[in-house]
Order: structure tokens, then sequence, then C-alpha cells
């Protein structure tokens, strides 16, 4: 007979207080830091957008092995993308909070970024996980060596990655919304609902990618237009046009209808940046 049990190893408390997230402050539970090349915040926390129970996310950047924490609240390990980079992970406690540390090598964004700054790349072709490392990187909070992420953000800014990312979001909106018309064709009309909501979904990202905000959470999705208005749609408008689901006397069919000529309309608005290179 199955009989589960579970064992508590570190005791979360039931209130979770702020830690000092000064980098001196820091350095009292991670002195390896100090060896590091570079050092930032980042995730929701830098963005302005994390709770009491977010992680803090931190990127150092070395070249060599950093010494970590060992304790019973922590574990790491190492990772790797089909590309060939590699990074460690380390997660455990500071204070109450949990911390999500990663170390690179100081070289990734420029290898990540490799055809990106030689070509106009068509489509974006980095994994999720490079893209998220792509992200993190262009909102981090500098806690050492300024002048690094500074160099970063301008070889980010310098490279074709972010229409890249665009035109690869918009060519998946454009699939959405010819599975919406065959849907539609087919009498299949809540799943044609369910595709214009995505069809949204991908025009939306395009456009903040477009406008250098290159998340791509969905959690974060209205966050994101609130502090990207230069994208051209606003909170209200993506709320109403696809959150808020059937209008009054409003089908399956016809919410889908008026969602995708919806996302038509913004990509062709936006045809114009789609196609430009610099």
């Amino acid at each position: 007979m199955f009989n589960p049990s579970v064992e508590v190893i570190v005791e979360q408390p039931s209130v979770l207080a702020q830690p000092d997230l000064s980098f001196e402050a820091i350095l009292k539970r991670f002195p390896g830091l100090a060896e590091a090349e570079a050092v930032c915040m980042t995730g929701s926390t830098a963005a302005g957008w994390g709770n009491t129970f977010s992680d803090i996310d931190m990127y150092a950047f070395a070249d060599g092995d950093l010494d970590l924490p060992v304790d019973e609240t922590m574990e790491t390990w190492q990772s790797s993308d089909p590309s060939g980079v590699r990074w460690t992970i380390w997660m455990g406690a500071y204070g109450d909070q949990r911390v999500d540390l990663r170390v690179w090598p100081t070289s990734t964004l420029a290898t990540v970024l490799k055809s990106y700054l030689e070509k106009e790349v068509e489509f974006c072709n980095t994994g999720d996980f490079l893209q998220d490392f792509i992200y993190r990187l262009s909102i981090g909070i500098p806690l050492k060596n300024e002048a690094f992420f500074k160099e970063m953000r301008e070889l980010l800014r310098s490279s074709s990655y972010s229409r890249s990312l665009a035109r690869f979001l918009k060519a998946d909106a454009e699939n959405c919304l010819t599975d919406v018309m065959g849907q539609l064709d087919s009498g299949d009309y809540k799943t044609a609902r369910v595709s214009a909501g995505l069809a949204a979904g991908f025009m939306t990202d395009a456009a903040l990618a477009l406008s250098g905000e290159l998340c791509r959470r969905k959690k974060w999705l209205l966050r994101r237009l609130e502090s990207t208005p230069q994208c051209g749609i606003g909170v209200d408008e993506y709320r109403t046009m696809v959150l808020d689901g059937l209008r009054p006397g409003e089908t399956d069919a016809d919410c889908a209808l008026r969602v995708a000529r919806w996302t038509q309309s913004h990509i062709v608005r936006l045809e114009d940046a789609f196609l430009s290179t610099p």
C-alpha cells in the first residue's frame, strides 16, 4: 500500500521579509561573487513586477568557477543549450527569500548573438532558454561592473535579434490566422476562438519585440504592454479586444472573427517595421 510521507528539510517562514539587495549585503551571503567579472539583479524583481513570493534572480559573469555557498537550503547543477552554451545554476536561500543565481561565461551574449551581429537574420532561431537569457540580461540592474552591462546592451541594440524575433512571432500569428479561417469554414467555432486568441498574443509579442521589450512570459503580457506604450497596443485595448471574451449577443464565430481582424489590422500597421533593416 502506497503511504507517502513528507520530510521538511528547511521550514519556510510564514511571513517573508525582504532581504537587503545591496551588493555589499549580498557579498556576505555570496562572497565568491567578488571574483565575478559582473553581477546583476534580473527577473521580476528587476522589472518591478515581483511580489512577496518572487524569487530573487541574479546573473553573474565569470570565466572561472565561483565559490558559492554550500548548505542545506541549496542545490546547484550545470546546464547547457543545444547551441553549446553552458552555465551554472545555484538555487538556495538568502534570508527568507529564494535565490536563482546563474553564472555565465563573459562571452555568452556575443556567442548567442553572433549570427545576428554578422547579418540581418530573417527569423529568430535562438532557443527558448537563451531567449530568456537575452531578455533577462537586457533588463538587468547592475550590482557590479555597470560598464559591462552597458556594453552588453549596446551589443544587443546593434544586432538584428529584436527584428528577427519580431518576424518569427509575426509568422506564428499569421499561421494562427490561417487556422482561424479554416476552422470557421469547417464550423469549428470554439477552436477558431482559441486560434484567434493565440494569433493576438503572438502579434502583440511581435509588436513588443519591435519596441525592444523582449520578455516572452505570457503571465506578464499586460505588465509589458503597460511599460511599453510605444508598441502601439494599450492594456485596455488588449483586455477589451482579446481577454474579455464574448460580447453581448456575440457567437464564438463572431468573437473569433473580431479578434482575428483586430490582429490583422495591427500586423498591417507594423508591416514596414517588420520589413525594415538598419
